[in-house]
């Protein structure tokens, strides 16, 4: 739903005249009209993307004409009915006599969120339809609102420019969000998409055919065909590979498109340039949380090593285990990579925040009864106070497993609850009764034993 707020602003011209009394003033105010007359200018305030002449023509305005206060709010509504602007308000004034001058402001607010046209499957270059909407359309833009009104002026043309060489296609028109960093408005026919059967590469050396084609058909095959889709597979199939043998401005320059003969799906045939081979450069920190030297002793490249984009990311996760295990549960570790072609070397930013401290505080256990949990208390070895890593409930309980302090100990698990305003962590251990370590252990070593006897066996218990 669409709501606008509109003001119309009457600025009467001053007369002199003969005193009027108290009392009938204020009827005969109310009743006076303004007079018609002829528009005399037009002024637009508020505008950005869109031009005061184009703005002037959607109004239905022309200077010189005929005018009134009513033919004054049907420009203001129909400026409204684009839908591209949020709100439009008018103003007007007029000079005394017998034929007024009118002079007349629109104070508009372009909507903001805007998103661009995307055009797919359409049999039609994508720069030749862009050219028809730019002479067909009013008020154009690249980047448009994704209001029913606009998609379907958009719509509209693109439909006829379209049908000009393809007529049996209807074409549609939504906002997508295939590519998840940006939405668009997309163009394409109103007919399913086919699906990607088969991608086939061309120009690799670097690395060969077939690692290749395992890492993209894993994912792109039974794909919806969208362009977005199918930048997105490349670029995260297919760039990681080469990005960890040095390739660090690998591209696609050509994807093109088959019907496939065996099935109703489309072969996606990929031409890759893989540009030169790079090496690290520069390896910057940024923040804290981390000591220096330990960094340096840790990182497991340097400068003027191969490049290898797997590595960079490798010493960031490893880099915020470190630093979880040590208390710091809200450290965040960001990696930039900025690539100089002028050396064929990329450098490393990495971007630290560590976060505040959380100390262990307390147990709370589940499942064992009074004479059990001083035992497992006692086993603890966190204590309260101290920097809590988050990994140690699971290798503790995978200790007592092992040791089998219980006898009919099943299943065990842990999770905690850290406390954002005081930092403190309680940790949950759950204990399940069920058959012993040393009971499964027999039951394994039964089984096997009666596979060895019968020569046979079932999946399912007898």
């Amino acid at each position: 739903m669409r709501c606008f707020v509109c003001a119309a602003l009457v600025c009467l011209p001053l007369i002199t005249g003969a005193a009027q009394t108290a009392t009938d003033a204020p009827a005969k105010a109310a009743k006076r009209e303004p007079p018609p007359g002829t528009l005399h200018s037009v002024t637009i305030k508020g505008n950005q993307m869109y031009s005061s002449p184009d703005i002037l023509k959607a109004s239905g305005l022309q200077i010189g004409e005929h005018i009134s206060p009513q033919a004054i709010e049907q420009a203001r509504l129909a400026l409204q009915n684009t839908e591209l602007f949020s709100n439009v308000a008018d103003e007007y004034r007029f000079s005394g006599g017998p034929s007024p001058l009118y002079d007349v402001t629109f104070q508009v607010a372009e909507i903001s969120q805007l998103f661009p046209m995307h055009f797919e499957r359409l049999g039609v270059n994508p720069d030749q339809i862009e050219q028809y909407l730019r002479t067909h359309v009013p008020l154009y833009a690249d980047k448009i609102p994704g209001t029913e009104g606009v998609l379907n002026r958009y719509r509209r043309a693109v439909q006829e420019f379209v049908a000009q060489s393809n007529p049996k296609v209807e074409v549609k028109a939504v906002v997508s969000n295939d590519d998840p960093q940006q939405l668009t408005v997309l163009f394409t026919p109103n007919a399913p998409a086919p699906t990607v059967s088969q991608v086939i590469v061309t120009g690799n050396q670097a690395i060969d055919t077939g690692t290749i084609l395992r890492a993209v058909n894993r994912v792109a095959v039974g794909t919806p065909l969208s362009d977005e889709r199918i930048k997105l597979i490349l670029d995260g199939a297919i760039r990681p590979l080469y990005a960890a043998k040095g390739y660090a401005e690998v591209t696609f320059p050509k994807v093109e498109t088959e019907a496939s003969r065996g099935n109703l799906g489309v072969i996606v045939k990929v031409t890759i340039a893989e540009g030169p081979l790079f090496t690290f450069g520069l390896i910057r920190f940024h923040g804290g949380g981390m000591d220096e030297e330990e960094i340096r002793s840790s990182i497991p490249f340097k400068p003027g090593q191969p490049f290898n984009g797997d590595k960079v990311d490798q010493f960031r996760l490893d880099m915020l285990h470190r630093m979880k295990r040590r208390g710091l549960l809200d450290a965040s570790v960001l990696a930039q990579t900025d690539v100089d072609d002028s050396k064929r070397a990329v450098n490393i930013s990495y971007n630290v925040v560590p976060g505040e401290v959380y100390n262990f505080k307390t147990l709370d256990m589940h499942g064992l009864d009074i004479t059990s949990e001083p035992v497992i208390e006692k086993l603890w070895g966190e204590k309260p106070g101290h920097p809590f890593n988050p990994e140690y409930p699971d290798f503790f309980l995978k200790r007592v497993q092992e040791q089998g302090l219980f006898d009919n100990l099943g299943d065990t698990h842990s999770d905690y609850t850290a406390n954002a305003s005081t930092h403190d962590v309680i940790v949950h251990l759950y204990f399940k009764g069920g058959k012993s370590q040393a009971q499964r252990a027999k039951d394994k070593e039964d089984e096997k034993n009666k596979r060895t006897v019968d020569g046979g066996w079932s999946p399912w218990p007898l």
